[in-house]
C-alpha cells in the first residue's frame, strides 16, 4: 500500500538569514547588509511571488532592528507615511516589501509619493539556474532528501522559470516520491512536470 503525501509546509528560519543568494538577488542582499547607506533610511523591495522577499525582510529586521512592512502596496497611505516618518525620526531603516512595483501602489498622498520616489528601489530578478537548483536542493534537504542531477538538468530545460513553479514542482515531486516510495529521480521529475 502506498503512502499518502501530506501537504506539509516547512517554516524557514529567517532570523538565521536562511535564504539563498545568487545573481538573481545578490544586489538586494548587498543593500540589505549595508542599510546604513540607504537614502532616507528606506528601501523598497519588489519581486515575483515566492521569490524570498518575506524571508529576506525577516532576516534583515532581525539583523538590523529595522522596520518592515510586508504587502506595502495594500497599506493605507497615512499608515505608511507615519512609518516612514518614524523610521527617519528614529534613524532606523525601513524596508517596504511588495509584489507590485511602486507605480501600481495607488498612492494618493502627495507627501508620501515624493518620499517613496526619493527612496531606494530594488527588484528581485527572475531565478537564474543557480537559484532554481539551490531552491530545489534546499526544499528536499529540509526533508532529509536529495534530488538527482539528471532530474535537475531535465527540469532546467523544460520548466517555466519562476519561483512559484519551483515551489509547485518541488511539492509535486515530494508527493510523488512519497506515494511511490521512490527517490527524487528523473522519472519523478518527468511525472511531476506533466502536471504543469
Amino acid at each position: 500500500m502506498s503512502q499518502i503525501a501530506l501537504p506539509l509546509e516547512q517554516i524557514p528560519s529567517p532570523e538565521r538569514g536562511d535564504y539563498l543568494v545568487t545573481a538573481a538577488n545578490a544586489e538586494v542582499h548587498r543593500h540589505l547588509l549595508n542599510w546604513h547607506d540607504w537614502t532616507h533610511h528606506t528601501l523598497i523591495l519588489t519581486g515575483p511571488a515566492a521569490s524570498g522577499k518575506t524571508t529576506m525582510a525577516a532576516a534583515f529586521a532581525a539583523a538590523s532592528g529595522g522596520l518592515c512592512l510586508d504587502d506595502a502596496a495594500e497599506t493605507e497611505d497615512t499608515e505608511m507615511f507615519h512609518l516612514w516618518n518614524r523610521a527617519n525620526m528614529e534613524q532606523r531603516p525601513l524596508l517596504l516589501v511588495s509584489e507590485k512595483p511602486v507605480a501600481q501602489w495607488n498612492i494618493e498622498l502627495p507627501d508620501l509619493q515624493s518620499r517613496l520616489a526619493a527612496s531606494l528601489h530594488l527588484e528581485i530578478g527572475a531565478p537564474d539556474q543557480a537559484m532554481i537548483d539551490g531552491l530545489f536542493q534546499k526544499y528536499f534537504a529540509i526533508r532529509g532528501l536529495t534530488i538527482s542531477e539528471d532530474a535537475l538538468r531535465y527540469l532546467e530545460k523544460r520548466m517555466v522559470r519562476s519561483y512559484a513553479m519551483v515551489h509547485l514542482l518541488a511539492q509535486k515531486m515530494d508527493a510523488l516520491a512519497i506515494e511511490s516510495k521512490k527517490p527524487i529521480n528523473l522519472a519523478i521529475a518527468k511525472s511531476a512536470l506533466g502536471f504543469f
